[in-house]
């Protein structure tokens, strides 16, 4: 159960973090092209984090499903 509400977790940080993302404004209108990589390059670090912990839950939850796995080999 403790992996379901990290995933929550991890999906409410990418919501909040995608209401609250603001970017820079250039003088000329538009914001900024650097600023707009960084930011999306922190939105990519989140989902990997997230994608990472989901791999694991289902690698845990696989094994969990065939327990005499080594056996059958």
């Amino acid at each position: 159960m403790s992996q379901e509400l990290f995933r929550r977790d991890q999906e409410e940080k990418i919501s909040e973090w995608l209401k609250q993302v603001k970017f820079r404004k250039c003088i000329f209108g538009g914001v900024s092209e650097s600023d707009v990589w960084k930011k999306i390059s922190e939105l990519n670090d989140m989902y990997r984090e997230a994608l990472f912990a989901e791999r694991i839950r289902n690698e845990a939850l696989s094994e969990g499903e065939n327990p005499d796995k080594e056996q059958q080999l």
